[in-house]
């Protein structure tokens, strides 16, 4: 890669894109600007990876020593060419094998256990529809997470056969025959509790349980969590009352949730204030993140088709080297187009699945006490 490469913007473009995406998902951002810079490129200079990434050398010299430490499989590797004496790094996974290990890595269950928070809830009086609510959230996806922990064990041998074959369809239904809900245990009822407290104690726990992909990313995944718990739409002020993150960081992680379309903004007649609610629903995140998937998932496929490959088209190709490039970057866009396909298809299979059995417990509406 060089600065005369006619492609340059494109690429930087994707990379920035896949950055912000996955950083919404709760990637640390870093490690994703290099690795598919990488994946992109195959073969990178420090400098080249602080063109694309628009990292300084010194940020990237760190992460790539962190990931290599973090990785079962190292991702990143340094060598040379023959022709220069300068550092290159490369990254021996495919986008195939990446997006497989980093699909079920995201995907993978929590193995958090809620039945404290739903008790301290019930304890709670008077029983408000907010309280209610966050009950009816909590317990649902007590209840998923039970579920998916188990489907995910065999996660991957599935996702093998979609891969070699995308048309088959997967009934997932057989492998939750036996697998009991959850009982919710009672506590011990403390009168100073209140709702604010189980709300940011249950964030923290949350953040807790995936602190190897929350890296850097607490307080876009804190503001998440907490627009999950509203049934109503809220202020900014409610959320920074529920967060304790500062106001420009709570404002710039509504600003890209709004750009990626996860969030509605509602307007209040005779009210100047801004209201935020998700669109995720609880049958999304209570499936063990599935819907945020398909989400993230069919914008990446969105912007191969409407943006990437359109771009890349408009770009003139002077020289056979510069034809054979752009012919590269085509097949490279439309393998993501591909690969993410297979994992909406596979995330939208379990989900029917497992919200089959989930209607089975809670009816259509999610809104049953679990027993």
């Amino acid at each position: 890669m060089v600065e005369s490469d006619p492609f340059i913007q494109l690429k930087i473009d994707y990379v920035q894109f896949m950055m912000q995406i996955y950083k919404l998902m709760g990637y640390d951002e870093t490690t994703i600007g290099i690795l598919f810079s990488l994946m992109l490129e195959n073969y990178l200079t420090v400098d080249e990876l602080e063109t694309l990434t628009g990292f300084t050398k010194l940020t990237i010299i760190k992460a790539v020593s962190r990931i290599s430490n973090i990785y079962d499989q190292t991702p990143i590797l340094q060598t040379k060419k023959p022709t220069s004496r300068k550092k290159y790094y490369y990254c021996p996974l495919s986008l195939e094998l990446y997006l497989k290990q980093s699909f079920l890595s995201f995907t993978e269950a929590t193995d958090m256990n809620l039945s404290e928070f739903i008790s301290r809830l019930k304890s709670l009086s008077p029983q408000t529809l907010d309280i209610i609510h966050i009950q009816s959230v909590l317990s649902f996806l007590q209840t998923a997470i039970v579920y998916y922990r188990h489907m995910m064990k065999v996660a991957g041998d599935y996702l093998d056969k979609l891969l070699d074959d995308p048309q088959i369809k997967i009934n997932f239904l057989p492998i939750l025959d036996g697998v009991e809900p959850p009982l919710i245990e009672p506590v011990a009822i403390n009168k100073d509790d209140t709702l604010l407290k189980i709300k940011q104690e249950f964030i923290k726990k949350m953040l807790e349980t995936a602190q190897d992909l929350v890296i850097g990313n607490e307080d876009s995944i804190k503001v998440f969590l907490a627009l999950f718990l509203e049934h109503e739409p809220v202020t900014q002020d409610k959320i920074i009352m529920v967060t304790k993150v500062n106001r420009t960081r709570v404002s710039q992680t509504l600003t890209m949730m709004e750009e990626l379309k996860v969030l509605q903004v509602i307007k209040k007649e005779g009210d100047r204030k801004k209201y935020y609610k998700s669109v995720s629903h609880i049958e999304d995140y209570g499936t063990g993140k599935l819907g945020r998937v398909q989400g993230y998932y069919n914008q990446i496929q969105r912007m191969m088709e409407q943006k990437f490959i359109p771009d890349l088209e408009k770009i003139i190709q002077k020289s056979e080297q510069e034809k054979k490039e752009a012919t590269r970057l085509r097949k490279f866009f439309e393998s993501n187009i591909y690969y993410y396909g297979v994992f909406i298809k596979f995330s939208t299979d379990l989900h029917e699945s497992i919200g089959k059995k989930m209607k089975e417990i809670f009816g259509n509406n999610g809104n049953n006490t679990i027993r």
